[in-house]
């Protein structure tokens, strides 16, 4: 009987300590608030969040009239109004369309996406670099952005390559999500892939994330801190085929797969949701949508952890 106990409790002991136990949890998101500091009446779409919150990356512009440039808006602490938006660099910025920007997790690096003459479709990633994490306008500290395929990666195809997300890996490696069209043109088969940073800083060739993709178009993942969640968009059943929904897939380690996407409920509406960005916490999360009228505005919605570790 001792021994049967003894079984029972290492086995209550092993399943609280794994990492699904270990998983945090969350309350729901709430409905979503105007981002008041960033939008105006052009249109705007969420792109990242630096690690330490006081950096929020966007663009502004359309891409088939003005143009589309990256912006960042930033605040002296996470509970301080944020400042009057800046318009990134021409050593960021082009006169062509540039969107989607991230920052990596050590504030070094910004990949983003790019439709400038020289690369090899019609979007392609691009990487800056910059030696001081902490420099500000007008240039801050971003040195001249190169093709991300440049720097040995086989990353971009000849067709629409955008939405780069990464998080660091146990190993200190980066693993970077995008969203690809190898064949064609953006908003068309569009799906998920991940490429494995290599031990010299390139990437290797992106892999389809099979169960993150779909027949219908997937837009910009963002994946957790950690790698144990990620917030993607897309048109798929049973929701709006017509617009765009918000999803979200977990998975208890990092060599897990993914669980089955679903849509978030609340800030999920009949308008559409696009371009989702979480905080390194994972409490807030930016999105855009057209849900008061406009072609996209910004949104961010919040949520409590309940337990767990972040």
């Amino acid at each position: 009987m001792r021994r049967i106990l003894a079984v029972v409790c290492l086995v209550a002991t092993l399943v609280a300590t794994s990492p699904a136990a270990a998983a945090p949890r969350y309350s729901d998101w709430t409905a979503g608030a105007f981002l008041s500091a960033v939008n105006t009446p052009e249109l705007e779409f969420a792109n990242a969040i630096s690690k330490n919150g006081l950096s929020f990356y966007f663009q502004r512009g359309n891409a088939a009239i003005s143009g589309e440039d990256i912006w960042v808006v930033q605040r002296a602490a996470t509970d301080a109004p944020w400042q009057t938006p800046q318009k990134l660099p021409a050593s960021i910025n082009s006169t062509s369309n540039d969107r989607a920007a991230f920052e990596s997790p050590d504030g070094h690096w910004l990949f983003f996406a790019s439709d400038r003459p020289g690369g090899r479709g019609g979007f392609d990633l691009m990487v800056a670099w910059r030696p001081q994490t902490h420099a500000g306008p007008p240039d801050f500290g971003w040195q001249e952005a190169v093709n991300l395929d440049s720097l040995g990666s086989t990353i971009n195809t000849p067709g629409f390559d955008s939405g780069p997300t990464a998080f660091e890996d146990e190993s200190g490696r980066l693993q970077l999500y995008l969203v690809s069209n190898p064949a064609g043109p953006q908003n068309l088969s569009v799906d998920i892939y991940q490429a494995i940073q290599n031990a010299n800083g390139s990437f290797g060739s992106p892999a389809l994330v099979g169960e993150l993709s779909s027949a219908f178009n997937e837009g910009r993942p963002y994946v957790r801190h950690d790698g144990l969640e990620i917030y993607f968009n897309s048109n798929r059943p049973p929701g709006s085929t017509v617009q765009a929904d918000l999803w979200v897939s977990i998975r208890a380690t990092t060599t897990d797969p993914w669980s089955a996407p679903q849509i978030v409920r609340v800030v999920s509406t009949t308008a559409t949701e696009i371009t989702p960005v979480l905080s390194w916490d994972a409490s807030t999360l930016f999105f855009a949508s057209n849900r008061t009228g406009s072609g996209g505005e910004i949104f961010f919605s919040t949520r409590e952890k309940l337990t767990g570790k972040p």
